[in-house]
This record gives structure tokens, C-alpha cells and sequence, in this order.
């Protein structure tokens, strides 16, 4: 049977969750309007028999909420029996997450022709609005920019406009902040996100990693040492976090100065309340993603020590930390329920670190769920040869400059699993962001049955890529500006379009 025309290509007459009938699609509309059912679950569509909006509401109302098993979707017991089977919940916690990710590369501005290349086409009040994730729910407080000048060229795009937005800068991501009542009261607390662009197909930037670790310096106490021995990160990454130019416009403070001075301002904006900071991205932004979540763990401040002095960041003072949280051995000894919890949802993320760093990483309590397809090149780098994989020689592998480890717990896909994706020796195809969520919106567990209730469309796999069956007639690539972005204009000539006057670059870093 075509899996595709028998669960796809009618009309949705009836919406089934979780086995309660929630009737047509736009019942299931109305019921969302109305916050009875929550905007982003998962629905299987089908025939079944009519039921009341009551008793809808009953059976939602008995199935396990997020708000009561936050803490275990977070990480906390480091994802035990959520992976395999893998829990619902987590699943759709981890899509969403997977979203804000796919947003940076969505709303970048990749046209050399345009004024704004290398920025984000909206700004932070229309973002999520112009792309319809989860605007009434998050709110966007700040875009984070990083430089050209770090080692990492191939990253970045570039005008070719005699008059640019930057010359040395690109917008890398954004913090966000729970904002609705709803959406509170459904996570079970107030969530901090934190989001980095990564690379949407091509894999050039990899050819700019070093290969090489150096201390990553972040650590004020210990001068980039710690317990565990000497915690070192990829070169090219930590560049990328750290790197600051003088003269660029977006770029007087560094990624880093940018993020720990956000995350400082809403920790103590919302001081008393249960909060968590969620960082994610995909490819160069998960590395990103690891080694933001340690600098913030490692600054200490994810900290609420009651009467304690809070954590302070002063961007003015260089690079030094000192002030953050001055002693280790007072770190050393704070409760975990005296911490805001940090998780990282890493989608094809590269290996960040050596072993005293993923040791550091865990000691810090920061919890790392990666998910991978085992058919990426990606997660296999830098590292291929020496890795963690090789404990039997651990003592003489950490003494080699070249010796990386992964960090957290592994969640793998398989894009051979997917009745909807063709068989490809295109590696963006295998490291396609799209289509990691849609492998795991069809994962069920290891050695189980790809599910064909999804609730994305598997059309969004070629948005970017030419990975789906020829059969399902989906274009490929098919993401794209209308008329490449010209525009009529009054003296008839097509030109290209502009920026709306509060779109064009609203918050200088």
C-alpha cells in the first residue's frame, strides 16, 4: 500500500489524539482556538465515532501532562525510560526545540544581492509571528551576532552591496522567554531558550576546524582548568563563541558578552519563579549550543543561592569572569534545586570537547540530549579516529591534542527507516535539519516500526533539500523568495525589495 496517499493525500474528515476523537479539522481548530487542546500535539488522523467537547476535555485532562514530569524531560534523570520507547511528550518537546533551531535558518538573509545579508529578515517582535511558531506562547528578547574575524570563514555570508548592513558581522541566533500564562502553566515553569544558527546544507565550514583543542578559558576560578584536569574545546568553535572586533557595529561585545549578559538580565528579572534555559541548535549551532550551556553552568550563572550575592557579568571587564562566582568550592557544594536546570538539544552536533571537558560538562549538571542520524557524517567529527569510543587507552588518548569526546545521552534516527525518504549518497540530505524532525516525529524506539502519524508534514523534508520519493511530488528546494526577492517598483522597474523600516537591524549588540 502507498503509505503516503493512504494517510496523506485525502482530506483530513476527523482528528484523532491518543485515541479521543477531537472531529473534524476544524473542530480540532476551534479547540485549539479555545486553548482546550494544545496548539503543537501530535494528532492521527482517521474515522471514529463523534464524542462531546466534555468528554474531549476529560480525556485530555488524563493524559500525563508536561507540567508534572518536567524536570525528566529536561534531563534530570538524564532521560531513563523516556528514549526507547521514546515518550511523546519528549518527542514533541524535542520538535519544538527543533523549531526554534530550523527558525535561525529560515529568517536568515542568505542573498548576497540584499543590503542585509547575514542578518535576520525580522525583527525580534515579528519573528515568530511572520513564521507562525509559537508567537502568543515565547517572546524574543534578544538577537545575538557573532564576527567574521573568528576562524571560521566559510560560515559566514557577506553583501555584495556597496553599502552593507555589516561588513564583519552575521546574526548567529536569539534568547527567548515563555511569556503566555498558557504556556507556563503548561511547561511547568517559565522556559529560557536560547537558539543558534547552524549550517542548512553544506558542509564546508568543517574544512575550517583546526582539528586542535585548546583550554577553553572559561572558567575565572581555575583558569580554564578544573578538577577534572584540563577542559579543552574545538579551537575553531570556541573562536566563533569568543571573538569580538572593536569596530564592528553588532559585534563590540562577543557572542559570549552578548548571551551571559541576556541570560544575567532575565534570571534576575525573573527572580522566585521556577525557570529552565533550553539551548538548541543544529550542526555548528549545537556546538554552540554545548559550549554556551557549560560557559553558563561554569559562570554559574544558572545559580538562585537564596540570600547569596547573585552572579554578576560586567561586559566591560574583557573577558573576566571573576565577579560571576568567586569561589569553586562554594559551586562545588550548591543543591541541584539551587540551580535553574540547563539543557541542551543538540540536533547533528560535532564533537565539542575532550573528556575532562564532557567530565566538567556533567559534574556542572548540565544535562545533553544529542539526537543523531546514524548515516551523518557530522556527529563523527572532529575526531574520527580518536573519540571517546577508545576508553581502553584513555590515559594516553587525553594526552593527545587531537582527542575529542561526546558529551550527554545519544538518541539515534535512521533516515532508512523512513517510508517517505529516498535513497541518497547526498550527505546534506542525511544531516538536513527538516529531516532529523521528521525522523523523530516517526520514532518510535529502537527496532520499532517507523509510525506514520506524524504530525509535521513530510513535506517540509525538501524544503531545503531533494530528499523525499519522487512518488510523493514534492519539488525540491522548493523553499524560496517569491521572484527572488524583486520587487515592481513605481517607476516600473523591478528592484530588489527592501527592508520594512522596523525590520532593518533592530538591536545593536
Amino acid at each position: 500500500m502507498d503509505v503516503f496517499k493512504s494517510e496523506f493525500a485525502n482530506p483530513v474528515k476527523n482528528c484523532v489524539y491518543k485515541g479521543v476523537y477531537l472531529g473534524s479539522n476544524n473542530s480540532l481548530q476551534r479547540l485549539q482556538s479555545q486553548r482546550l487542546v494544545p496548539a503543537n500535539l501530535g494528532l492521527k488522523f482517521g474515522v471514529s465515532a463523534t464524542a462531546t467537547v466534555e468528554t474531549v476535555k476529560t480525556e485530555l485532562a488524563a493524559i500525563p501532562k508536561l507540567s508534572h514530569k518536567w524536570r525528566c524531560i529536561q534531563g534530570a534523570n538524564d532521560w531513563k525510560n523516556l528514549l526507547d520507547p521514546l515518550d511523546p511528550i519528549l518527542k514533541a518537546e524535542i520538535i519544538k526545540y527543533g523549531e526554534f533551531a530550523q527558525l535561525c535558518y529560515d529568517a536568515f538573509d542568505y542573498d548576497s544581492h540584499s543590503d542585509f545579508c547575514g542578518s535576520c529578515r525580522f525583527n525580534p517582535k515579528k519573528l515568530l509571528k511572520e513564521y507562525g511558531l509559537r508567537n502568543e506562547d515565547y517572546e524574543i528578547t534578544k538577537y545575538l551576532y557573532a564576527t567574521s574575524a573568528a576562524s571560521l570563514p566559510t560560515f559566514f555570508r557577506k553583501s555584495d552591496s556597496d553599502d552593507p548592513w555589516s561588513t564583519s558581522s552575521n546574526w548567529i541566533g536569539f534568547v527567548a522567554v515563555s511569556t503566555s500564562e498558557w504556556e507556563i502553566e503548561r511547561l511547568g515553569r517559565r522556559d529560557i531558550v536560547v537558539a543558534w544558527r547552524g549550517t542548512v546544507t553544506h558542509l564546508d565550514w568543517l574544512t575550517d576546524l583546526q582539528k586542535s583543542l585548546c583550554p577553553s578559558g572559561l572558567d575565572p576560578r581555575t583558569a580554564g582548568r578544573s578538577i577534572n584536569g584540563d577542559v579543552r574545546v574545538e579551537t575553531g568553535f570556541l573562536s566563533l563563541y569568543t571573538t569580538k572586533k572593536e569596530t564592528a557595529r553588532y559585534n563590540k561585545q562577543s557572542a559570549r558578552e552578548q548571551l551571559l549578559t541576556e541570560i544575567q538580565r532575565l534570571t534576575e528579572l525573573y527572580k522566585g519563579e521556577q525557570l529552565s534555559i533550553s539551548l538548541t541548535g543544529h550542526s555548528l549551532g549545537a556546538a554552540l549550543a554545548l559550549l554556551s550551556g557549560y560557559d553558563l553552568a561554569e559562570s554559574g550563572l544558572n545559580l538562585k543561592l537564596g540570600n547569596a550575592p547573585s552572579p554578576s557579568f560586567n561586559p566591560s571587564e574583557s573577558m573576566s569572569l571573576e565577579n560571576i562566582f568567586d569561589h569553586e568550592q562554594e559551586l562545588q557544594h550548591v543543591d541541584k534545586d539551587d540551580k535553574i536546570p540547563i539543557t541542551v538539544f543538540s540536533f547533528a552536533g560535532p564533537r565539542v570537547g575532550n573528556s575532562a571537558f564532557r567530565n566538567r560538562v556533567n559534574n556542572l549538571g548540565v544535562k545533553v540530549l544529542r539526537i543523531v542520524n546514524v548515516n551523518d557524517l557530522v556527529p563523527k567529527v572532529p575526531g574520527v579516529l580518536l573519540n571517546e569510543k577508545f576508553q581502553f587507552i584513555h590515559d594516553w588518548i587525553d594526552e593527545v591534542p587531537w582527542t575529542y569526546s561526546h558529551v550527554g545521552e545519544e538518541l539515534a534516527v535512521n533516515n532508512n527507516h523512513s517510508p517517505f525518504l529516498q535513497l541518497s549518497l547526498d550527505p546534506s540530505c542525511f544531516h538536513n535539519l527538516e529531516a532529523y524532525m521528521h525522523l523523530i516525529d516517526g520514532y518510535t524506539g529502537f527496532g520499532r516500526k517507523f509510525s506514520h502519524s506524524l504530525s509535521r508534514d513530510p513535506a517540509l523534508v525538501n524544503k531545503n533539500s531533494n530528499f523525499l520519493k519522487r512518488h510523493l511530488k514534492i519539488p525540491g528546494f522548493w523553499r524560496q523568495d517569491k521572484d527572488k526577492g524583486l520587487v515592481r517598483h513605481p517607476d516600473g522597474r523591478l528592484k530588489f525589495r527592501g527592508r520594512e523600516p522596523e525590520d532593518v537591524l533592530p538591536y545593536v549588540a
